[in-house]
């Protein structure tokens, strides 16, 4: 097998697909394509991807079928069919057109506001000549998403709006609906417990590792690992012995046995946390909302270096201070903004970041809480989660 890294099967399905009457669109292959699936989706072909030391890679000779097959796809650009696009509970190349439609039109209502007849804001789903919603045009849906894929085509190009309904070359419709077929059956292989066979949430049960994902089930994971005891407790990462095998334990945060893949550990102070998932690993990393999963506050106070300094690492700290913080009312409606998102500055204040439901054309609102408070907030918090001996103050113990 000729393996080749994503970079270069992206530039070799460029050449293979140049001058092609479907738009080939190879952005997608990433190492994010496999999350879900072992295949990534060139047209109405599967292609396995492989995980070698950590690295994704692709066989040649699969792009080279995959580009052949797309490039010589029986096509008349005349020939059109309604594409029927609707929002569905299932992600299909329709609902994902839809999408796209729905939130260029709510960005251009929000930063124009509606200029529509009748009730306002209006609802944004009655199609404009543009055949969008509100004062959307099919340039700004092009400029937001025209090099977003879908199975590796570029489908904006090969729609048209006929004035009451946007049609797609009947080849091009049939293309991406095999597509969404082999998708599904690519994700529900994946969904296989790799030991047992049964079948649950690929997302709950899937797993990466630097070999590639591995699907368990709880069971099967439960009698691959064991449960974290803590023995690690106090350890600085940069200690850990390479042979450390963090996937010889079960992840410490997930409710039902998933097999770990990293040692998470408080960046700031350096000390092991535990065994993680990358799921979590990736949830606690991003911060957003981390320490309202049960046991996420515990887990993070196991850094005995955040235990001393009564804190918490920076990204968390906007989510505990929202528990206490409200935003002074938006001056022209006195009405309380909602769903703030802050962002820590370097000075350690918090800058939060908010929109008002009653004014839904006012510019976005901001508010910065001074790093003396923070500190103080977060301060409170851990006391009171010592104190508690849980998860933290007003939260259920995992």
């Amino acid at each position: 097998m000729a393996s080749i890294s994503p970079e270069y099967a992206n530039q070799l399905l460029a050449e293979l697909t140049e001058g092609c009457p479907v738009p080939a669109a190879p952005a997608s292959l990433s190492r994010y394509t496999f999350q879900t699936s072992n295949h990534v989706l060139i047209g109405d072909t599967a292609v396995r991807g492989y995980k070698y030391k950590g690295r994704w890679r692709l066989d040649d000779r699969d792009i080279r079928a995959a580009g052949n097959r797309l490039a010589l796809l029986p096509f008349d650009p005349d020939d059109l069919v309604d594409a029927r696009l609707a929002p569905e509970h299932d992600r299909t190349w329709r609902s994902q057109i839809h999408r796209w439609f729905e939130h260029i039109s709510y960005q251009d209502q929000s930063a124009n506001s509606c200029r529509c007849e009748g009730q306002q804001p209006c609802s944004g789903t009655r199609p404009n000549r543009y055949g969008l919603g509100c004062g959307a045009t099919f340039e700004q849906v092009k400029e937001r998403y025209g090099r977003s894929p879908i199975a590796c085509t570029s489908p904006l190009p090969l729609l048209t709006w006929s004035g009451t309904t946007w049609l797609v070359p009947r080849a091009y419709a049939a293309l991406l609906d095999r597509a969404d077929r082999i998708a599904a059956e690519c994700v529900e292989q994946a969904a296989r417990c790799s030991r047992c066979n049964a079948t649950g949430d690929v997302w709950k049960w899937r797993t990466s590792s630097n070999s590639g994902y591995t699907t368990l089930c709880p069971a099967c994971a439960a009698s691959v690992a064991r449960p974290y005891k803590d023995h690690l407790r106090g350890r600085l990462y940069a200690s850990l012995p390479k042979n450390s095998q963090p996937e010889a334990f079960l992840c410490r945060m997930c409710p039902s046995p998933r097999q770990a893949v990293y040692w998470d550990h408080c960046h700031t102070h350096g000390f092991v946390r535990g065994p993680v998932c990358a799921s979590c690993n990736t949830y606690e990393g991003g911060g957003h909302r981390f320490i309202h999963r049960p046991g996420a506050v515990r887990h993070l106070l196991l850094c005995d270096g955040c235990r001393r300094d009564r804190t918490v690492p920076p990204r968390h700290q906007s989510d505990i201070v929202l528990q206490t913080f409200a935003p002074d009312p938006h001056g022209p409606c006195a009405t309380q903004p909602h769903s703030a998102w802050g962002s820590v500055e370097k000075d350690g204040s918090i800058r939060f970041r908010m929109r008002c439901w009653q004014c839904a054309f006012a510019p976005q609102l901001e508010q910065v809480v001074p790093a003396a408070q923070v500190r103080h907030l977060v301060q409170e918090f851990v006391d009171k989660a010592l104190e508690a001996g849980v998860d933290g103050p007003d939260q259920e113990s995992a």
